[in-house]
């Protein structure tokens, strides 16, 4: 019921976009009708620049992601589980770290990694890795201890406990912790790809701005609010499927 009523009110906005241009109750200078939008994005289909862009932001904000995942697991289930002393001297400064804005960090990134890939992808890992580790940390303290040792009992052990047992149970409380910090890390994302970059949904509406290509603009507007909720929806359909076995309340 719910996604029919969400259905219903998208195409009502549509609707009344597209009524408002058509009625000259807004400047289409500057807002054009939505079947404007439709038609500049079906030539940028045509010329084959339609899926560069949205490519080059997929894969940024991807490998910025599985790259804070695949750092901040093991190191935050390693603190909890095998170095407290460690994680409780080291978390203040890690907590201070991750409240530096990821914004005015950015010229310090594109000196450091210039405006190529590497530093887009370093920003987005920068958004990611804390929540990623700090999830991890609390999710091992707060792991069931019963469950530890009757894996044990059974000659479980090592990396063996690490994949078939702690991490399954972990995975959906990261998840919840690194949901926001992805979104925000994309939005991080489109601005960078607005200062530094030649390709991108960032560039697209940058570009076209800067063009007054304003149909090609709100092309890029449009697929950034699309691509955006896509990603929150894979993260909670992930998020769904990692703790399907947990009672509904858990979550």
């Amino acid at each position: 019921m719910k996604k029919l009523v969400g259905f219903i009110l998208v195409v009502c906005f549509f609707g009344i976009w597209e009524l408002a241009a058509d009625q000259n109750w807004i400047d289409t200078q500057f807002i054009p009708a939505f079947s404007t939008v439709v038609k500049e994005m079906a030539e940028m289909i045509q010329l084959r620049v339609f899926w560069e862009h949205i490519y080059y932001s997929f894969f940024r904000l991807a490998a910025g992601i599985v790259i804070a995942v695949l750092a901040a697991l093991p190191l935050g289930f390693l603190l909890a589980a095998k170095l407290p002393k460690v994680a409780a001297f080291v978390t203040p400064f890690l907590t201070n770290l991750s409240l530096v804005n990821p914004f005015t960090l950015v010229p310090v990134f594109i000196i450091l990694f210039k405006t190529g890939e590497t530093s887009k992808i370093v920003i987005i890992f920068w958004c990611v890795i804390f929540p990623a580790l700090f999830s991890a940390m609390e999710s091992v303290k707060s792991f069931d201890p019963v469950l530890i040792k009757a894996a044990k009992s059974m000659g479980t052990d090592g990396a063996k406990m690490f994949f078939a047992i702690i991490l399954p149970g972990c995975f959906g409380r990261i998840l919840t912790g690194i949901k926001t910090s992805v979104t925000f890390g994309f939005t991080v994302l489109i601005a960078v790809e607005e200062l530094g970059a030649d390709s991108g949904l960032g560039w697209l509406v940058y570009n076209a701005g800067k063009n007054y290509n304003i149909p090609r603009m709100y092309v890029g507007i449009l697929l950034i609010a699309v691509i955006g909720v896509i990603v929150a929806t894979l993260l909670d359909k992930l998020q769904e499927w990692s703790v399907r076995w947990e009672p509904k309340e858990a979550l």
